[in-house]
């Protein structure tokens, strides 16, 4: 009979064995919903920055070029309650500019009203008629407020048409009257901007200090 044990002894060449364990470190609940908000409130301000970013350098190059109409994609918020209840006041509607010749009886527009009684604000309203002069080759539109009872008394020229609506956020108009007061983006972007900065740098010095304390025990071991 074989003895397995001196057998096994005999090729461990005095080495000894040890059983290693590995624990997995676990991470706590609230620095993973930290981490994620953090990364979320970086992302959201970084689209805005892109967002301004691009605006702004499209009404610059075309300003450069002599362009001065409005950009192909522009915002608005809402002030009043005209178009109840498919747009209402606060929401930011998303307007995309188009040629005067796609736009259709049911589109919502948005316009510099020629009515002498809003002195050229701007209005978004629905296309309830359009008229074709063929011998000028003109538009004109019929709008109205959804909510309205009666449609806008003064036609919508063509040039005066900034852009069809594509898209609306609810209630964001909030946001930019925030935005507007005393401080009111220290708050919403800075401070924000700040707290993510804040984390980062927490996270780089404890990631420089978990690599120092490594390093020393790694030189007790050798001595």
């Amino acid at each position: 009979m074989t003895d397995n044990s001196n057998t096994s002894n005999k090729f461990n060449f005095g080495v000894k064995h040890y059983r290693v364990k590995i624990v997995r470190k676990k991470t706590s609940v609230i620095k993973n919903i930290i981490s994620v908000i953090s990364y979320a409130i970086f992302i959201w301000l970084l689209l805005i920055g892109i967002t301004l970013l691009i605006y702004v350098a499209d009404v610059k190059i075309r300003a450069m070029k002599g362009d001065n109409t409005p950009p192909n994609f522009n915002a608005y918020v809402v002030l009043t309650g005209s178009m109840i209840p498919d747009i209402m006041p606060k929401d930011v509607i998303f307007t995309k500019k188009v040629d005067i010749e796609d736009i259709e009886v049911g589109d919502v527009i948005t316009f510099v009203s020629s009515d002498n009684r809003f002195a050229g604000s701007i209005i978004t309203h629905r296309v309830v008629d359009i008229i074709h002069e063929e011998g000028t080759d003109k538009y004109k539109f019929q709008t109205k407020g959804d909510n309205n009872n009666v449609a806008d008394l003064a036609l919508v020229e063509d040039y005066n048409v900034l852009g069809r609506v594509f898209f609306k956020i609810p209630k964001v108009g909030y946001i930019q009257d925030f935005l507007a007061t005393q401080g009111g983006w220290i708050i919403v972007i800075l401070i924000p901007c700040l707290a993510v900065l804040s984390y980062d740098i927490m996270k780089l010095f404890k990631a420089i200090g978990t690599k120092g304390s490594k390093k020393k025990i790694k030189s007790r071991m050798i001595l």
